[in-house]
């Protein structure tokens, strides 16, 4: 039977080999000319596709006609990063409406919405000219030797604080179902609500962090986000069922200033940063272009601020200024079927989310300790997967509120992560000028540096005033 060459792209990498018949089989290798790549091509968290052209091993999908979201696809992808950005940040938008004002913060919400999708388009015109997979090869390789500690060391340190916010929020989540005199007392106390959170955490956080490649969780990803939106949904209605003569009970400030309208910037940088996550989807796209990933991305902030805007308002609208911290500590979840059935899928969208928050943060260990999750062992990335889960556990249970987290590592990483590194990575790729880029690209990556720099400095200096003066 003669062989026909076929060519297709997977993963990031263009595929090349034989087969009989003239059809197309569905599998992954990487070509030997990407050795001669930008020294991050080979070893770029996609080991398992090194292959050589002589071993080649279709791999066919089992069920092609029931793959509705398909894996690497605009879906999967789109599902995915909404996963991350739909994460606990979405409880606290109230408390930031409360912080900054209404108006405000719709603004803000849609500067940052866009300022996701630039700098997600950034990330991957830098991997598309590089060929480096990561913020710490990306670091090392373009800006120089040390820098791709500190964007490992900001990427563990945003990661990990957003699964300690999970667990901080299903603790939260417990406080009023517990709150009866009908529970056992013992349930009642600290301890009985930690209890309750340990045995969440090992039945549904641990099994879903355990998994190396984030296209596993896809299908929770697209449950965990239909969850949410009826979570916002339960808000709207509960909100409007307050309202007298249709309008809200609170006096609702439009615009506000000083340190809180500051702390409350911090809130909506964690709420929207899932960049954390994008280069792996990313790089388990069928066909990754630039272009691909701002489509997904924006996909995403679409539905992520719309949402967003519609929980703050009508979180602000429903509690007024007695809002400063997770909404889910002001609804009384056992009147209201309603209010009981979103926290139950909240409380699996959280556990989604702290799953798919524990693989960067993981990476970024592994990165530093010299370890690729691709070629070592299952049950080695599942043990300490597991010992990194458990900490996360201690630390939430430990932590008394969830803005503490949130003001913090939303300004410091969030502005390293979102908007600084991003535009370093796009200016040091080469051939960077006016004349080259274009006036566009040359004023909103500056604008993004910028923007970066500012919630560094001042949003972790009033998160830690903020913390200071309240204690």
């Amino acid at each position: 039977m003669p062989l026909e060459r076929e060519s297709m792209h997977e993963n990031g990498v263009e595929m090349q080999g034989y087969m009989g018949g003239g059809t197309v089989a569905d599998y992954t290798l990487i070509t030997p000319d990407m050795e001669d790549m930008g020294g991050g091509a080979i070893n770029d968290g996609n080991d398992k596709n090194e292959v050589l052209l002589e071993d080649v091993v279709p791999r066919k999908r089992k069920f092609p006609y029931c793959d509705l979201i398909s894996h690497g696809g605009m879906l999967s992808g789109a599902y995915n990063l909404a996963s991350v950005t739909l994460g606990s940040g979405i409880i606290t938008l109230p408390s930031a409406f409360n912080s900054t004002g209404v108006v405000l913060s719709v603004v803000v919400l849609l500067v940052i919405s866009l300022a996701t999708v630039f700098s997600t388009y950034l990330l991957a015109l830098a991997v598309d000219k590089t060929g480096y997979r990561g913020y710490e090869k990306l670091a090392r390789g373009l800006l120089g030797r040390g820098w791709d500690y500190w964007a490992a060391f900001n990427m563990w340190m945003f990661c990990f604080g957003s699964c300690v916010s999970y667990v901080i929020s299903v603790g939260d989540m417990l406080r009023p179902i517990l709150d009866d005199p009908s529970v056992n007392p013992f349930l009642q106390t600290v301890w009985g609500n930690r209890c309750l959170v340990i045995v969440i955490w090992f039945c549904v956080m641990l099994p879903l962090s355990i998994p190396k490649e984030i296209n596993s969780l896809r299908y929770a990803s697209v449950v965990g986000v239909s969850f949410i939106m009826y979570f916002v949904v339960a808000i709207v209605v509960h909100a409007v069922r307050g309202f007298e003569h249709g309008k809200p009970r609170h006096d609702l400030k439009m615009f506000r200033s000083g340190n809180g309208a500051i702390i409350g910037f911090s809130l909506f940088i964690f709420a929207f940063l899932c960049q954390t996550n994008c280069l792996e989807v990313y790089a388990e796209m069928r066909k990754p272009t630039p272009r691909r990933m701002t489509r997904d991305t924006t996909l995403s902030m679409v539905i992520c601020c719309f949402l967003y805007i519609i929980s703050g308002f009508f979180g602000y609208a429903d509690f007024g200024d007695a809002i400063t911290d997770s909404v889910l500590l002001y609804y009384n979840v056992r009147d209201d079927p309603m209010i009981a059935v979103a926290y139950a899928g909240l409380a699996f969208k959280l556990c989604v989310g702290f799953a798919i928050c524990m693989q960067p943060s993981r990476d970024s260990m592994y990165y530093c300790i010299g370890w690729n999750v691709t070629t070592m062992p299952f049950w080695k990335n599942a043990l300490f997967c597991t010992a990194l889960a458990i900490v996360a556990l201690v630390l939430g249970l430990f932590i008394p509120s969830i803005t503490i987290v949130f003001g913090l590592v939303g300004s410091l990483c969030g502005g390293f992560l979102g908007f600084i590194f991003p535009s370093l990575f796009y200016m040091y790729t080469g051939n960077w000028s006016l004349r080259t880029v274009g006036f566009f690209h040359y004023f909103c990556t500056y604008l993004l540096l910028l923007s970066g720099v500012v919630a560094v400095v001042f949003g972790t200096t009033a998160a830690v005033f903020g913390e200071v003066k309240k204690n």
